[in-house]
């Protein structure tokens, strides 16, 4: 699992690919903003989107399937 290091905390890469352009932008933006409360609501959005997501998927795969 890719992660990079910011002033004040290790973001992880996400769980579902759908957000791997939000990953790549907070990567590339953290030198810059890291540690900023711009930054911080980022990535606590970020996360959360991701734990959202793979709720989702869990609950996706985790259906009983219909038998006809």
């Amino acid at each position: 699992m890719a992660y990079f290091d910011s002033k004040d905390r290790t973001v992880f890469s996400p769980q579902s690919e759908k957000l791997e352009p939000f990953y790549k932008i907070l990567e590339q933006y953290h030198q810059a903003i890291g540690g900023s409360n711009l930054f911080d609501d980022l990535v606590e959005t970020y996360e959360y989107l991701d734990f959202v997501l793979k709720e989702k998927k869990e609950e996706f795969n985790n259906e009983p399937t219909a038998k006809n």
